[in-house]
């Protein structure tokens, strides 16, 4: 009973994006739009807002996420802290790089490599929701570099299928310090397809589109969704609290170690904070913002709380006072939300180690773009490992290599 009622939930909350997309005024036709975000290269960073529309955009979000939905269904896995986090991940970066046509070759390989190893899909299905951040590289190839969709196919369910192995392997660099350790592989395999694309001469490279249309609307209305899942969760208030307490390290299941309704209490809690940061520091709201605050609440039930995210987004904050950057600027606003995957850092070091973190972290990921060349949608997840390894590895050496 329990089960049904958070896929109901959650299939609410996606069926809610649909329903405001197809009423969402716009100059251009809806399909006309949709047309244009599912052939997008969509490297980062592609806004869907702008290439297509608002309502197109926030459709095939709904469309992503149910996808994502489904496919734990079918699988008959738990809809726990884990997989909320994949769905509400990818719902939020169908905003600005995933579509229907590019994810499922990623989810396919991860498939293929669960035969080969004769396990059960369901083993790898977090994998291979998460690992659909490397949709761009089946876009890109099929459009962007205009070399045929059948070559985009192959591409990317190979790539699908390194992801188990590798995901498993880079754990360990980080010890689960950094929440989005498929985002950190998907990094890894990104940068080894932009090598091969350049050594035959394909020159993939960053782009920028930035929506920055509608703000009051998509403030309001994004804000109530959110506020809405503190209502609907406010049962679990108290045993929020007992959440807040915890560091927050892969693997912490909200759901499991409390209940449905104090995580999506939670969940809404931090979608809010996401919100408020971006109007304090008069940012955009768009299709990669406000994707970056799905992205929050997404992890809400699986590490990331109101307790350990506020000092990363406060060290990023900072840094950019003291960078060539501004905090509204969309590199250090988006950093400013992503870089929250080093929350584990806040709740098990301290706010000032956090705050550190969220420093160096920006630091990092305004640069590790080019290696991926945008293909990897979860760059902050790849400089996010590189900073939790850091981190991490300075730890054990002056704790006599203690883990």
């Amino acid at each position: 009973m329990q089960e049904r009622f958070r896929f109901f939930v959650v299939a609410v909350y996606l069926v809610i994006l649909i329903v405001i997309g197809l009423f969402w005024p716009s100059s251009v036709g809806f399909f006309e739009a949709y047309w244009n975000i599912l052939f997008a290269s969509g490297v980062l960073v592609t806004d869907y807002f702008v290439i297509g529309s608002i309502g197109a955009s926030l459709v095939n979000a709904g469309i992503v996420g149910f996808i994502g939905l489904m496919l734990i269904s079918f699988t008959k896995t738990t809809l726990s802290g884990p997989t909320i986090a994949a769905v509400f991940t990818m719902a939020g970066f169908a905003l600005f790089g995933k579509t229907p046509i590019n994810i499922w070759p990623i989810i396919v390989g991860v498939a293929i490599s669960a035969y080969i190893r004769k396990d059960q899909f369901r083993t790898y299905i977090v994998v291979a929701l998460f690992g659909t951040a490397l949709g761009p590289v089946v876009s890109q190839i099929a459009f962007g570099l205009g070399l045929g969709y059948g070559l985009a196919i192959i591409v990317g369910v190979l790539v699908g299928m390194l992801l188990p192995a590798l995901a498993s392997h880079v754990l360990h660099n980080h010890q689960g310090f950094s929440l989005y350790n498929v985002g950190f592989t998907c990094g890894i395999v990104g940068m080894y397809v932009t090598a091969v694309l350049k050594f035959r001469g394909l020159l993939p490279g960053l782009t920028l589109q930035w929506g920055q249309e509608a703000q009051l609307q998509l403030a309001v209305i994004f804000a109530a969704y959110f506020f809405s899942m503190v209502v609907l969760g406010w049962s679990g208030r108290e045993k929020a609290k007992e959440l807040w307490k915890l560091p927050g390290t892969l693997v912490t299941d909200f759901v499991s170690e409390q209940s449905f309704h104090s995580a999506l209490y939670n969940m809404g809690l931090v979608g809010l904070m996401g919100m408020l940061y971006i109007g304090l520091v008069r940012g955009d709201f768009n299709g990669p913002t406000i994707g970056g605050v799905f992205t929050i609440v997404g992890f809400g039930a699986f590490g990331k709380h109101i307790r350990n995210i506020w000092p990363i987004m406060l060290g990023v904050f900072l840094a950019s006072h003291i960078s060539i950057w501004q905090p509204n600027d969309p590199g250090p606003l988006l950093a400013a939300l992503f870089a929250t995957t080093l929350a584990p850092i806040a709740g098990g070091f301290g706010p000032a180690i956090g705050i550190l973190a969220g420093v160096l972290h920006l630091a990092v990921v305004m640069h590790v773009g080019a290696f991926h060349a945008g293909m990897n949608l979860y760059n902050n997840g790849f400089a996010g490992g590189l900073v939790g390894t850091l981190f991490i590895g300075l730890s054990r050496w002056f704790n006599n290599g203690k883990r």
